[in-house]
Order: structure tokens, then C-alpha cells, then sequence
């Protein structure tokens, strides 16, 4: 059974637009950190709902205070799945890895893969993340395997997977495990589109940041952005090239128990 979800810091019913779909989401009243939000509440093909309270997508959650790791833990936050590099989580270590009441586990989802920098200066002209997104589905397969199992065998409570910002190894996850639930592309592109408003604080931060070591201000755009277009692209692929999110965790090793595991999980 799971537990309620965390309490919202929206008003009840708030919506996102994203062209023609609407999605209702509770983003967790935690202060200190930004672009953590339930995955609950996306429409299904089928009729209803995603469930609250089954998964949380979100960032590092480093500038989290006492208040908002009490907040998850009455909450019922149970497994933490961190989708960072080991620098990642050496540089800044996950407030609750460790804890009693805790499963913690670190896959870092990216190991492998070309950097940013690399795979810009291969696109000088076409750049975005959705290549990276791509490039990252075609050879991390293991890594995004072990991470959808580890989710699909969570025990009772929310569990959350997260990276650094919350939307780019996070927002694979997320439109992996919307898509087998039954959610559709639309709103699968909406919940990505979601982090240019509820990862704003975080986002101007990274920002900031690359600017200030020197980075091109048009590519730190393109690397920070969450543009529809992005997720949309890169849904169209996965269709095109593995069948859909379904036929690509099949193909990536998931078993048949962890996706039934994940698709009840999620869609009740």
C-alpha cells in the first residue's frame, strides 16, 4: 500500500498546458530545492490516472533542509535511485544516502557516454539534448536497465529517481516509465517541458555557473533548456527505432515481472 503523497506546494488542481494536453501534478512543499514532483496524475490512454505517491522525479537535493527531509520521510519516501556520475556524488552526496529508513542506490546512468562537449562539437550546427538523450538509450542500456529494476523492486513508499538538475537522466526515466504506464506522448512531453517552471531557481544557477567557466552562452542554453520539441523528437525515435517504451525496456533486459512491476506501480 502505498502512503499519501507529499503534501503540495501548489494550489490544489493546478495545471500545466502544453499544447492541447493538460496534466495535473503535486510538487512537494520542500524548501531549499527545486524540480521534484510526483509523477502522479498524467492521464492514461486507457482512462484514469497515474498514481501519486509511487514515484518522485527530482533533482540532487542538496540545498534540502531539515524541514523538507523530515517532509519525505513522513511522506514515505522509502527508495532513493541517484542517476549521477561518482564525481557527481562526490562533489555533492545525497542528504539522505545512508539513512535507516533508506534504500539507497547509485547508478550512474551516464557512465560511458561522449560528454556534452563532445557531442557538441560533433553537432556544431544541431545540437540539443535530445541527442544526447538518443546516444544515451543506444549505449547505456545496462545502467538504464539496472535503474528501471531497482525502481520496478522498491519496496512499500515513494521511491525517487534524480541526477543533478532533474530533467535530462531524469527525464529518460520519467518518459520511460510514463510511456509503459499507458501515459501518451503529449503529456509525456509536457511533464519534461515542466522543469523551465518548477526547475527555474536551479536552472539559472547551472546557468550562471557555465557562463562563468567560459561556456558558449547559446550552447548552455541548448544544454539547460527543456524545450517541447526535445522530449517530442526523441519519443518519435524510440518508436521508430525500438517500438515504443514497452518493446525498449523488453529489448534492454527489463523482465517481464519488473515491467508488470513498474506498469502497476504507476497505473494501478
Amino acid at each position: 500500500m502505498f502512503r499519501p503523497p507529499i503534501k503540495a506546494n501548489v494550489p490544489p488542481g493546478q495545471q500545466h498546458r502544453d499544447r492541447d494536453v493538460t496534466t495535473t501534478t503535486k510538487t512537494p512543499a520542500l524548501s531549499g530545492i527545486h524540480n521534484v514532483r510526483d509523477l502522479g496524475g498524467h492521464p492514461l490512454a486507457g482512462g484514469g490516472s497515474t498514481r501519486y505517491g509511487a514515484f518522485l522525479r527530482g533533482d540532487a537535493l542538496r540545498g534540502l533542509d531539515s524541514d523538507g527531509l523530515r517532509a519525505l520521510l513522513d511522506s514515505g519516501l522509502r527508495t532513493i535511485v541517484d542517476l549521477r556520475s561518482h564525481a557527481e556524488v562526490a562533489d555533492g552526496p545525497n542528504p539522505l544516502a545512508g539513512h535507516s529508513d533508506i534504500a539507497y542506490h547509485h547508478i550512474p546512468l551516464y557512465d560511458g557516454l561522449a560528454t556534452i562537449e563532445a557531442m557538441a562539437e560533433a553537432h556544431p550546427n544541431g545540437f540539443d539534448m535530445g541527442l544526447r538523450y538518443r546516444a544515451a538509450m543506444d549505449s547505456c542500456q545496462p545502467a538504464l536497465a539496472e535503474a528501471l529494476g531497482l525502481l520496478a523492486q522498491a519496496g512499500e513508499g515513494t521511491a525517487l529517481f534524480h541526477c543533478t538538475a532533474g530533467k535530462d537522466r531524469t527525464g529518460v526515466i520519467a518518459a520511460l516509465l510514463l510511456g509503459h504506464a499507458g501515459v501518451g506522448a503529449e503529456a509525456v512531453v509536457a511533464d519534461y517541458a515542466m522543469t523551465a517552471s518548477y526547475g527555474a531557481g536551479l536552472i539559472d544557477v547551472l546557468r550562471q555557473k557555465a557562463l562563468a567557466r567560459g561556456t558558449d552562452p547559446d550552447r548552455a542554453e541548448r544544454v539547460l533548456a527543456s524545450r517541447p520539441e526535445t522530449m517530442q523528437a526523441t519519443l518519435i525515435w524510440l518508436d521508430q527505432t525500438y517500438g515504443g517504451a514497452t518493446s525498449y525496456m523488453q529489448r534492454i533486459g527489463v523482465s517481464s515481472g519488473d515491467c508488470d512491476a513498474l506498469r502497476a506501480r504507476l497505473a494501478g
